[in-house]
């Protein structure tokens, strides 16, 4: 499925992503941005572990690698263990709070988690305009089908390298900004992905606007109801996220499959 990695450094935290990913080199020589769970606190102020928003993203490059994407780096799963928290003992008693929260990120994080390759040298895009029609169109595409809309013009989570080549980075918001989780494990309703998920991904504040959306040329790839389900059913087994019965995790293949064929995902 995925090539699997332990981590041998730990460079840093970085200073942007509400996960306070790290900059760690793996046991392949590699240089990778981890992403892991995120330990935050619920309504009463009680600890908990958060992994809505790393399946977003394992399921997000997963899915764009098997449409063969371009613009994605390289990922691979990355393990983290004992000596992993070892490495990250610096940080323990850092008084910068990323670094703090990136090592009680990793306490809760055994096993395995995101690596997305690092990309050297690269800096935040240029406007829009700069963009090739095509990287537009490609990048509408996928974060429409993912229902990734917090890519903005402040935040556009897109980097250009020192070949000025651009890459499209950071999916943790995907599936509706993780409301769908909840949508799916909901109790009190008869949940409808066909009513509910064409509708209430928004795109305010997006990257790209309405006019761009509407006029760009519709996008033939796609990956087949069949193939969702095993990428799903392969990150529960492998990762241990998104705990959910069979019913809930066909739903979710079901509504990407759905998104893949209509227009209507880029008026929301």
């Amino acid at each position: 499925m995925v090539e699997r990695r332990l981590i041998n450094k730990i460079q840093r935290v970085m200073g942007y992503g509400m996960t306070c990913p790290l900059h760690i080199v793996a046991d392949d020589g590699k240089d990778y941005i981890l992403k892991t769970r995120i330990k935050t606190f619920d309504s009463n102020d009680e600890p908990f572990t958060s992994s809505k928003e790393l399946f977003a993203e394992i399921f997000s490059y997963l899915y764009l690698n098997a449409l063969n994407a371009s613009y994605i780096p390289k990922f691979c799963l990355l393990e983290v263990n004992d000596e992993t928290l070892s490495l990250a003992q610096k940080f323990a008693n850092s008084q910068d709070e990323r670094e703090k929260q990136a090592y009680e990120n990793l306490k809760v994080s055994k096993g395995l988690n995101l690596g997305v390759e690092f990309i050297p040298n690269a800096s935040k895009s240029l406007p829009p305009r700069n963009f090739t029609q095509e990287f537009k169109r490609l990048t509408i595409h996928y974060d429409a089908r993912l229902m990734n809309t917090d890519r903005s013009t402040e935040n556009p989570n897109i980097l250009k390298d020192s070949n000025e080549k651009y890459w499209l980075i950071d999916f943790g918001l995907a599936l509706d900004s993780l409301y769908l989780f909840d949508d799916l494990k909901s109790k009190t309703k008869m949940f409808s992905p066909n009513e509910i998920y064409f509708d209430k991904c928004c795109f305010k504040d997006y990257l790209f606007n309405e006019i761009e959306r509407k006029n760009i040329k519709h996008l033939r790839s796609k990956v087949d109801k069949v193939a969702l389900n095993n990428i799903i059913q392969n990150i529960c087994k492998i990762t241990h996220l998104f705990e959910a019965k069979s019913q809930e995790k066909e739903y979710l293949a079901q509504i990407i499959a759905k998104r893949e064929q209509s227009k209507r995902i880029f008026n929301a």
